[in-house]
């Protein structure tokens, strides 16, 4: 009796399935879409949205047609999930999702393990484009999460591979985007590493400095600024640097690989003081590590000036400390240390 209440209540959170459009669940939560989920034995559709994202409101007529919402209400337990409120944050960091735009389709099985993602954009705005993302998240074969092995298996059609880096960067996987990325550039004919879909992938898709594509772009910035604003091509060349310098692999970068880094940014205008504020950690710990202790420290003695807060010397001291074991570094290390008291 205890089951049939709590199925029964359930289905009073959710819209009827009798109705013309999409049911998305209406005075529930997440946790109620994933309940449904496993009494019904149905996977769940999330709609990542935005309130105040055109693009998400556009597809909302779209979600309310009898055809679309017959297949989504007979396949999947739905339910909108508004990316600027704290479940939605809390949900998407839990899964460790970065959501580049929205709407974005993410199908979830009943156990909350990810199966598929699909991005909308307004020239996706069909049925028939929202029937086929489903169809793909059924099936086993076509799904996202198959992508890692038919990559493995020697698929390197240029789309898939496209597909494939995308997931990778929602899904913060920085080694699969970058495997990826690398074949695409790999397989790319040379006069084409600077037409518009490789500056839209670019833009879109790239995570790593060491991608032929941006190593084009770095070295053909006039030819890219003819085409492209100009402020649009610094950005994308920025993200993508500091995508590396701040990933995992920053911290291993040598002194060599940041002074590139350096250069990079300064050629696309950034100033030497913002420069210094961007690559300290980096550089620093690279220093301490290629045993040139003096060096490290001299790159960290130019972020102190007059505004230099007694959090700040703490900080510096014991990165000091945790980096070197250099006496002479450790001296300047316990100065700060004072200073920070």
């Amino acid at each position: 009796m205890k089951k049939l209440l709590f199925t029964l209540f359930l289905f009073s959170t959710i819209n009827s399935f009798a109705q013309k459009g999409t049911a998305f669940i209406q005075g529930g939560n997440l946790r109620t879409a994933f309940d449904l989920a496993k009494a019904q034995n149905k996977p769940v559709f999330l709609e990542v949205y935005a309130p105040t994202c055109h693009v998400c409101n556009a597809f909302k007529p779209t979600f309310e047609l009898p055809q679309v919402g017959t297949f989504f209400n007979q396949n999947f337990i739905s339910y909108k999930l508004d990316i600027t409120s704290p479940e939605g944050s809390a949900f998407l960091n839990k899964q460790g999702l970065y959501i580049p735009s929205t709407p974005t389709m993410l199908f979830f099985d009943k156990d909350v393990k990810l199966m598929h993602i699909g991005i909308l954009g307004e020239e996706n705005n069909s049925a028939q484009i929202l029937i086929n993302a489903g169809t793909k998240a059924l099936n086993p074969a076509q799904r996202t999460s198959a992508y890692k092995a038919s990559f493995k298996g020697g698929n390197r059609e240029m789309n898939f591979l496209i597909d494939y880096g995308m997931m990778a960067k929602i899904m913060r996987d920085t080694v699969d985007n970058i495997a990826a990325m690398n074949a695409y550039a790999k397989n790319l004919p040379k006069n084409q590493l600077g037409n518009n879909t490789s500056f839209l992938v670019l833009q879109k898709v790239i995570m790593d400095d060491e991608n032929a594509l941006f190593k084009n772009l770095m070295n053909n910035l006039s030819g890219f600024y003819a085409k492209n604003d100009k402020k649009l091509v610094n950005q994308t060349a920025e993200n993508i640097i500091m995508y590396s310098l701040y990933s995992s692999r920053g911290m291993k970068y040598s002194t060599a690989k940041i002074n590139t880094v350096r250069a990079n940014l300064a050629k696309l205008g950034v100033d030497k003081k913002s420069i210094d504020g961007r690559v300290w950690r980096e550089e620093s710990k690279a220093y301490f590590r290629e045993n040139q202790p003096a060096k490290g420290v001299a790159v960290l003695t130019k972020l102190i000036d007059a505004k230099t807060d007694k959090a700040s010397y703490t900080f510096l001291s014991n990165w000091v400390k945790s980096n070197t074991s250099d006496k002479t570094a450790l001296a300047t290390a316990a100065g700060w240390a004072a200073k920070g008291k």
